[in-house]
């Protein structure tokens, strides 16, 4: 990778970890998984060092070596051009949308395919599949709020919810849409 080349979420997910605070890629996974980041960075525990050590190579992050427990162990830090790189990232992020792709819209666009009484049971279960994750997203946000969470992290919580709503709005018409017809 070089400068030049985009930043990936995943990377742009490290970097910001690593903004806080140097740490150990451990220490990164075990906050990825406590932050429920996985969802929407995609970051896995085998990603982490391998993007670390692509970061590393690209001079993002520099590391040094602690010995924990008699082990030694790798701790990495943003670099100034990381920092940069991460920001620029973000920026462009927060200001250009992105095309989701939703297997839904292929299941749409081929409907005829499907006799109406099935879809209309499978759009039901969808639409409960949507209500079920509103809720998860719900407790999420209740648990970070009570966790002293700063308002940009919350917002994380908040946004899928209110797609998902959104969703289900769009449900709800389809469906009425197909029964009339």
């Amino acid at each position: 990778m070089t400068l030049k080349d985009t930043l990936t979420n995943s990377e742009v997910a490290l970097l910001g970890l690593l903004s806080e605070k140097p740490k150990h890629a451990w220490q990164i996974e075990r906050d990825v998984e406590h932050r429920d980041m996985r969802s929407w960075t995609g970051l896995s525990q085998s990603t982490i060092y391998r993007q670390l050590t692509s970061l590393e190579k690209a001079g993002l992050v520099e590391s040094t070596t602690d010995v924990v427990d008699g082990r030694a162990r790798k701790v990495y830090s943003l670099t100034k051009v990381g920092l940069t790189a991460a920001r620029d990232s973000l920026l462009a992020l927060l200001g250009e949308p992105e095309s989701p792709t939703w297997g839904i819209d292929l299941a749409t666009y081929n409907l005829n395919l499907v006799p109406t009484d099935d879809a209309l049971g499978a759009l039901a279960r969808y639409r409960e599949v949507l209500r079920e994750r509103i809720a998860c997203w719900e407790a999420t946000e209740e648990y970070m709020s009570s966790s002293s969470c700063p308002t940009h992290r919350l917002a994380v919580t908040r946004r899928p919810r209110y797609l998902l709503e959104g969703e289900i709005n769009w449900v709800d018409d389809f469906v009425a849409e197909l029964e009339v017809r």
